[in-house]
């Protein structure tokens, strides 16, 4: 890994609710109750209450979104 490459290695998928979702910005509740930060920069909207299933890449504090799919 690059050391400029601020995300780590792999990806991480989770599945959920979404509570919010903004230009750039969502949260999303696990099926485990966790709460996730995520950022949906150049991601297509998705309404709150839509389950989701997110595929991401995470660097603190949140997780950037590579992927959504409606479930």
């Amino acid at each position: 890994m690059d050391d400029l490459d601020r995300f780590e290695q792999g990806t991480h998928t989770f599945s959920g609710t979404v509570r919010v979702w903004a230009a750039t910005t969502a949260e999303l509740i696990t099926d485990s109750g966790l709460v996730l930060f995520l950022d949906t920069q150049g991601q297509p909207p998705v309404a709150p209450g839509t389950r989701v299933t997110v595929v991401t890449r995470k660097y603190r504090p949140c997780h950037l979104v590579t992927q959504v799919a409606a479930r």
